[in-house]
């Protein structure tokens, strides 16, 4: 096995020295093994300098090895490559992180924290690279980096969320050219059914889909008018069954081809969707499908059709970007309700003790005055119930100032979380949308040059 040693002088960079990458130290010519001579390091493009013992003052790192091993072929094991020429050890790593590590060596503790602005991963995975344990940082660098790890760990969880509420991370695990012919169906089904709309079919069943939902709607509002729904002919009726027919084909595609059927089932919207078909089924079911014909309780679940609207979220990016920003802020939705229902007991319990003793007065309780403290702490002010007495007055006016604030409050967070879970949906339905068409048209330009090359040699020979 071949000894070696670092040759060069013990000058002032043995104390350790950052070069940059333009003022590259000289070599020693002198010869022989150097035990006192220092380590000069290249890492990613940037030189450092560094003495061998302060290098061993972390044994176990590294450079600490390197620092005191004696075979070139220990050395290579430590480092990537080595230029006898320069005598220093190349290292393709970051050299941001490392300049910490230095520092560390230098003078016992890491320096300002560069490599924070770094991913955490990436931070974590250079320091576990060098051997230098995270109980060395110091103490607002470990807390620093530790909310970091947390702020981006809730990122990733923010974007799973959002891809979840687009469709696009339920695949089925299988590329659409490979696997059994039934699960390459079921992923095309799936991709053109929940996906956001990249090709002409997919186009064609969104716009389907939003005209169906949104003619059932009509067929349901103009039911409810006495001149048409009296009217002898079944017209309403059978647009009603075709809208119905044609949502519920919708739904057992989706539910044929998702790739968690009991999970696809439990979400909201699939719930709404199940709901809003149930009348049209129990009228079947019952026999009586002409209009003025329906038992009490078929006509007591008709208004279970009002929730085809919520299926109008699979086709507008702004209705999912509302439905989940009240899920991720219900605690916070949760305290607004809270504060409305300990301000609307407050305030009738107050306004009830100052108008309950005059006669006639509609506050002749503390249930009977929650109306009115509703209506005035919304601000709405229908003014059908008003307090006549100054005490009473003087209690609506802070009933009306207190709901200003309170209903003030969460505009504005709700406002911006809105916008911005719109602007990441928007992204990554463009995202996916575009990495469609580019894998598509990347197929046509190759077998377009694929067809112009074969054509240019046919017609050489």
């Amino acid at each position: 096995m071949e000894e070696w040693g670092w040759s060069g002088s013990s000058s002032s960079s043995s104390d350790g020295e950052a070069v940059s990458p333009g003022d590259s130290p000289e070599p020693s010519p002198g010869p022989g093994p150097g035990p006192e001579a220092p380590l000069r390091l290249n890492v990613g493009g940037s030189r450092f300098v560094l003495a061998r013992q302060q290098a061993a003052v972390l044994p176990g790192s590294r450079l600490g090895k390197l620092a005191l091993c004696r075979s070139l072929e220990h050395g290579l094991r430590l480092a990537d490559d080595y230029s006898p020429e320069r005598d220093e050890f190349f290292f393709d790593r970051d050299p941001a992180v490392f300049r910490e590590v230095w520092q560390l060596y230098r003078s016992g503790r890491p320096g300002p924290s560069p490599g924070l602005g770094l991913c955490s991963r990436r931070y974590r995975s250079e320091l576990r690279y060098w051997g230098v344990p995270r109980a060395r940082a110091q103490r607002c660098c470990r807390l620093l980096l530790r909310e970091r790890r947390q702020r981006e760990a809730e990122e990733e969880q923010l974007r799973r969320q959002l891809q979840a509420v687009l469709g696009l991370g339920l695949g089925l695990g299988l590329s659409p050219d490979s696997g059994p012919w039934l699960s390459r169906l079921r992923g095309r089904v799936w991709e053109l059914l929940e996906r956001p709309p990249c090709t002409v079919t997919g186009r064609l069943l969104w716009v389907s889909g939003c005209l169906t939902v949104l003619l059932s709607i009509t067929v349901l509002i103009l039911g409810t008018v006495p001149e048409l729904s009296g009217s002898p002919g079944p017209t309403l009726w059978l647009l009603e069954a075709a809208c119905s027919c044609a949502l519920s084909a919708q739904l057992v595609l989706r539910l044929v081809s998702a790739p968690q059927p009991h999970r696809f089932l439990l979400r909201p919207i699939n719930l709404a969707h199940l709901l809003a078909l149930l009348p049209f089924y129990s009228e079947l079911a019952a026999g009586r499908p002409g209009p003025g014909q329906h038992s009490r309780l078929l006509q007591a679940a008709r208004p279970l059709r009002v929730f085809r609207v919520l299926t109008l979220a699979r086709y507008s990016t702004g209705l999912r970007a509302f439905g989940f920003t009240l899920r991720r802020c219900s605690q916070q939705v949760c305290c607004l309700l809270l504060f409305m229902a300990l301000g609307i007991f407050t305030f009738s319990a107050l306004v009830h003790q100052a108008e309950h003793h005059l006669p006639g007065t509609n506050f002749t309780s503390i249930p009977a005055a929650w109306w009115w403290a509703a209506v005035s702490i919304s601000t709405v002010g229908y003014g059908d119930t008003t307090p006549e007495t100054l005490l009473g007055r003087v209690f609506a006016f802070a009933c009306i100032s207190f709901g200003i604030i309170l209903n003030g409050m969460p505009i504005s967070m709700l406002f911006n979380k809105f916008s911005d879970y719109y602007a990441k949906l928007k992204a990554l339905e463009r995202a996916s949308v575009l990495k469609e068409r580019g894998g598509i048209a990347l197929k046509d330009r190759a077998r377009r040059k694929l067809v112009q090359c074969c054509g240019n040699q046919v017609s050489r020979d």
